[in-house]
C-alpha cells in the first residue's frame, strides 16, 4: 500500500510538501488504520488543509479500499461539489489508475456496463464496489447514507455566521440530528476548521467529548519549542514563510488580535473575553498618568521562565510588568515578555526598571516558582536592586485570576496607552485558551500586592464608629 502522503506526492507532481502537510497526512492515514477514531485538524487559512484532506484523502482512502462510504461536508453545498469534482479528476487521472487500477467510476472505460452506479457533482460510487462519495451542505439532508468516514470542512463561513448564536445552533443541531445519525461503531470523523469562536462546532465537541478526539492544532506562529514535539520550529517563527512571511502575519495581528488569535493561532475567546473581560479595564494616556502620579512607587513583578537555551530552540518567555498605586486604583504602565538567559536577565531588569519609572522605593517581585529562587538569590548578589520573593502560590491560576477579577471587573485596573496593551489584553481575557500565560501570572501577583483596599477597612470602619 501506498503511504498517503507519498500518495499526494506522486499524484501531484511539483507538490511543495512542508512538514505539516506530511504530519496532517500522517495523521489522516492513522485515522483510516483505526489508530484514530476521530481526529480535529486546525490550521491557518492558506495553509493547504484542504487540498490534503478534503481533496486528497477520499481519492487515495477510496483507493485502497473501494467499499468506503465517504461523506463530505462544508458550509454551502457548492463548496462541498467542488471538493468532489478534484476528487473525481484525481481518480480520473492516468497517474492515479496506475496506482489504483480497481477504482474507477462511472464512463471511465467505454466498454463497462453502468447499470446502477451514479456520477454527479454531488455523489459518485465506486464501479464493482460498494463504496461512494457523497458531497452535502452543513444543515443538508443525509437521509438513508450510512457512513463510515465524515469529512466536515469549515462548517462556518466567516464570522458572520462563526458570531451568531443562532447560527452556530443551527449546525450543532445539523451535526447532532443529521450526521451523527447516519454514523456507526467502525465510523470515524474527520474535522479541519480555522477556529472562529469558543463555542463553533470544534469546540463544543472538544468540551462535551474530549477524550473522544485526537487534536493537531498548527498555529501560524509557534507558540511552543518544536510545536510540542511535531517540528523544529522556535518559538515565533511563522509555519510557512515562503508564502506568509512572519512580517506580514503580525501586522494582521497588529491590526485585528483577536481575530488573528483564533484564525492563525487556533485560540478562540469569547466576545471581550472570558474569566476577565476586554470592556473592564480601563485606560489612559501616558500624560495623564503622569498628571495623576505624584510620588507613588512604581513596582514590577516578574514571572521568570529563564534558561540555557537549547541549540535551534527557544525556552518560554519570562514575563515582567511595571504598575503603581494610586489612589485606589491600579496604573499597569507597561507589560512585556522576552527570552533572556541569566546574564542578559541581570543586565535588562535595571534598565526596564529605569525607562518605566523605577527608583529607591520600587520593589521587584519574584515568584520562587521552578528557577524564581535562584533568580532571587543571583538579583540580590549581582545587583542593588529591591527584590522580594512573593508567597508561593498554593491555588491554580484560574483560580488566582478568578480572585482578583472583581478588582478589574469593578474599573480599578488602568493601562496606560501603549502598543503592548493589545498583547496584553488578548492574552489576560483569553486565559484558559492560549498556550502561554505570563501576564495571567503577573496581574494576579500586582493586585494582590498593590490592592490596599482591605487593609483600608478597619480604620475607615473605625471612623464610622
Amino acid at each position: 500500500m501506498i503511504h498517503f502522503k507519498d500518495f499526494i506526492q506522486t499524484i501531484e507532481e511539483g507538490y511543495d510538501m512542508q512538514w505539516f502537510h506530511a504530519c496532517v497526512a500522517e495523521h489522516c492515514e492513522r485515522l483510516f488504520q483505526g489508530d484514530i477514531k476521530n481526529l480535529m485538524v486546525f490550521m491557518p487559512p492558506q495553509h493547504g488543509k484542504s487540498e490534503i484532506v478534503s481533496r486528497k484523502f477520499p481519492a487515495w482512502a477510496l483507493g485502497v479500499n473501494p467499499d468506503l462510504k465517504i461523506v463530505g461536508c462544508s458550509y454551502t453545498a457548492d463548496l462541498a461539489r467542488q471538493f468532489s469534482r478534484s476528487i473525481q479528476r484525481t481518480i480520473d487521472s492516468e497517474e492515479y489508475q496506475e496506482i489504483f487500477p480497481g477504482t474507477y467510476l462511472k464512463g471511465m472505460h467505454p466498454k463497462e456496463h453502468y447499470t446502477g452506479y451514479i456520477r454527479h457533482d454531488d455523489q459518485f460510487d465506486i464501479v464493482g464496489h460498494k463504496g461512494f462519495y457523497k458531497a452535502v451542505g452543513v444543515c443538508g439532508s443525509l437521509t438513508g447514507t450510512p457512513v463510515d468516514i465524515a469529512i466536515i470542512d469549515d462548517p462556518v463561513k466567516d464570522a458572520l455566521q462563526a458570531n451568531s448564536p443562532t447560527f452556530r445552533n443551527r449546525v450543532w443541531e445539523w451535526y447532532n440530528s443529521v450526521l451523527a445519525t447516519r454514523l456507526h461503531n467502525q465510523s470515524s470523523q474527520l474535522i479541519i476548521m480555522t477556529r472562529w469562536h469558543e463555542d463553533d462546532l470544534a469546540g463544543l465537541l472538544c468540551k462535551m467529548e474530549p477524550e473522544e478526539w485526537t487534536v493537531l492544532s498548527i498555529p501560524a506562529v509557534c507558540e511552543r519549542v518544536g510545536d510540542g514535539g511535531l517540528s523544529k520550529r522556535m518559538i515565533g517563527e511563522a509555519l510557512w514563510p515562503k508564502r506568509h512571511a512572519l512580517e506580514n502575519l503580525l501586522k494582521h495581528k497588529l491590526r485585528a488580535p483577536r481575530e488573528f488569535n483564533a484564525l492563525y493561532q487556533q485560540h478562540p475567546t469569547v466576545e471581550g473575553g472570558n474569566i476577565v473581560k476586554q470592556q473592564w479595564f480601563r485606560h489612559c494616556s501616558m500624560e495623564q498618568f503622569k498628571a495623576k502620579r505624584f510620588k507613588e512607587p512604581v513596582h514590577f513583578y516578574l514571572d521568570t521562565a529563564y534558561g540555557k537555551k537549547k541549540q535551534g530552540q527557544d525556552n518560554d518567555p519570562s514575563g515582567i510588568l511595571a504598575a503603581c498605586a494610586i489612589g485606589n486604583d491600579i496604573y499597569i504602565i507597561h507589560a512585556m515578555k522576552m527570552w533572556k538567559e541569566m546574564p542578559e536577565l541581570l543586565k535588562f531588569l535595571p534598565e526596564y526598571m529605569n525607562a518605566h519609572f523605577g527608583d529607591a522605593q520600587s520593589k521587584i517581585n519574584v515568584e520562587p516558582k521552578a528557577n524564581g529562587i535562584s533568580v532571587v538569590q543571583m538579583m540580590r548578589a549581582a545587583t542593588r536592586l529591591n527584590v522580594k520573593q512573593t508567597p508561593s502560590p498554593r491555588d491554580s491560576k484560574e483560580v488566582r485570576l478568578r480572585a482578583v477579577s472583581a478588582v478589574i471587573e469593578c474599573g480599578r485596573v488602568v493601562l496606560v496607552d501603549g502598543e503592548w496593551n493589545h498583547d496584553f489584553i488578548d492574552e489576560v481575557c483569553a486565559f484558559p485558551a492560549r498556550a502561554h500565560d505570563e501576564y495571567v501570572d503577573i496581574i494576579a501577583y500586582a493586585i494582590n500586592d498593590l490592592n490596599v483596599i482591605e487593609d483600608d477597612i478597619p480604620d475607615f470602619i473605625d471612623y464610622l464608629f
